[in-house]
């Protein structure tokens, strides 16, 4: 596995993320924030937060970033980005486009900007979404949403950053990390995990408790278009008695599979420590983790219009001429030619 951080934001979690990140920038001091790390530096004056002047960065650097990836072949790649920023936004593409080619594997971590950062943060985000449309089936893509991140977590961005650090350990590592080798009568292995993380179109994630209710994502939402659909039910590893919890999940799937009918079901009973069960009625044994993928596009593109037109407003009025006129007139003018 493979993980790759673009601009300022993109390097920052990639480092928390991995140990050994691939680094890419196309500013100096970017750049000289990862002096400990290996930085591929594409430019030294950055691209001016215009997602425009990044994809020229990137257009005149193909080659360059080309030979970046050539030693990643065969490989599940993490790339992590701000959508906001103008060199990450800019990158997505070529850089999805590379790593396709070299028969890659490949989960794009997105984070939006939130409303009152204007543009040009708004207008590079609509454009950077825009240009992964033609190639969405071929990578998975998970937004977070800065907007809602700093409604429920307040403006402690290094907090925001290690949620979605947590967020993405989950779906990747889900079997790897967070679960025992204890028994389980429906098991979840990481093959299957790993087809619908990197089975292309976006994805998200919910740690809803469903018995209580349907699984509720950062952005996506389930429908009759959702490809994937993982349930994992974690159940603590100190309970003895696991085969009645089979009867519970099934009874959840039942009730899951009217949701999402034309989607590929994955469930299965993973074992672990409960710490939080999200659960409203006070469960404690048992918790829920809802992986989907294949997420309804138009219904992201219509979260993403409303997006773009608020950045059409602003860049309007942004690119509106006002034109000064003289306030002093001839004869005055005449008085103050002293």
């Amino acid at each position: 596995m493979v993980t790759i951080g673009v601009g300022n934001t993109g390097m920052l979690l990639a480092s928390k993320f991995d140990k050994e990140p691939i680094l890419i920038s196309t500013a100096h001091q970017d750049t000289v924030n990862f002096e400990e790390k290996e930085v591929y530096s594409f430019s030294e004056d950055g691209a001016s937060k215009r997602f425009r002047v990044g994809a020229k960065i990137w257009a005149k650097s193909f080659d360059e970033l080309e030979e970046v990836c050539e030693p990643i072949q065969d490989e599940q790649v993490i790339v992590f980005s701000s959508l906001g920023g103008g060199s990450g936004s800019s990158c997505l593409n070529p850089l999805s486009r590379i790593l396709l080619r070299n028969n890659n594997k490949i989960l794009l971590i997105t984070i939006l900007p939130y409303k009152k950062e204007i543009n040009p943060p708004l207008a590079n985000a609509v454009q950077a979404l825009n240009s992964l449309m033609p190639i969405i089936q071929r990578v998975s893509v998970i937004i977070f949403d800065n907007e809602k991140l700093k409604k429920t977590i307040g403006t402690d961005w290094n907090e925001i950053n290690n949620y979605i650090i947590k967020r993405v350990d989950y779906i990747i590592n889900m079997i790897r990390k967070y679960s025992s080798d204890d028994y389980s009568p429906i098991t979840l292995d990481q093959s299957e995990l790993d087809s619908v993380v990197f089975g292309g179109g976006f994805i998200d994630l919910s740690n809803s408790f469903l018995e209580e209710g349907m699984p509720k994502f950062e952005y996506g939402k389930l429908d009759k278009e959702t490809k994937n659909c993982l349930v994992a039910l974690y159940v603590d590893r100190g309970v003895k008695e696991v085969d009645k919890y089979h009867n519970t999940l099934t009874t959840v799937v039942d009730k899951l599979s009217s949701r999402v009918p034309n989607a590929r079901m994955i469930p299965g009973i993973l074992r672990g420590k409960i710490v939080n069960t999200y659960s409203d009625e006070g469960v404690k044994d048992r918790a829920y983790i809802t992986i989907a993928s294949g997420l309804n596009v138009d219904k992201y593109l219509i979260k993403i219009e409303k997006l773009q037109d608020l950045a059409i407003k602003k860049a309007s009025v942004f690119a509106e001429e006002k034109k000064g006129e003289k306030f002093i007139d001839r004869a005055s003018n005449k008085l103050l030619d002293i």
